[in-house]
C-alpha cells in the first residue's frame, strides 16, 4: 500500500472517531501542555487506536525530527494551534516512513 493510501486510509478510521480522539486531545494538552500524537498509521488500520502513550510534548515530538524543514514546520503548527479546537498530529506510515503532518479539527 502507497503512503498516500495508507496515510488517507489511517485518517479514514481516525475520522470515524472524530469524538473520542477530541477526547483524548483534550486530556493530554491539559496535562502535559503543548505538543502532537504520534501516531503509526499501520497500527490505526490494525484498530489500535491513540491513547495518551502517543501524546508527546512540543521538545519530544521535535526531537524526533532532525531535517530542518521538517522540524521548523512541526514546531510553527505547535506553536499556532488553537488547543480548544485543534489537535497536531504526526502520522508516520510504513512505505519509506513517511511522515505527514495532520492538524485535527476538534468536536
Amino acid at each position: 500500500m502507497s503512503a498516500i493510501n495508507q496515510r488517507d486510509k489511517a485518517l479514514s478510521v481516525l475520522d470515524s472517531k472524530l469524538a473520542q480522539l477530541s477526547k483524548l486531545y483534550k486530556e493530554c494538552f491539559l496535562s502535559m501542555g503543548r505538543g502532537a500524537l504520534l501516531v503509526y498509521a499501520s497500527d490505526v488500520i490494525e484498530k489500535r487506536f491513540p491513547t495518551n502513550q502517543d501524546y508527546r510534548k512540543k521538545e519530544e515530538i521535535l526531537d524526533i525530527f532532525d531535517a530542518p524543514a521538517s522540524h521548523n514546520k512541526l514546531e510553527k503548527m505547535i506553536d499556532k494551534y488553537d488547543h480548544k479546537n485543534e489537535g497536531i498530529m504526526t502520522l508516520i506510515t510504513s512505505h519509506s516512513n513517511a511522515t505527514y503532518f495532520v492538524t485535527v479539527k476538534l468536536t
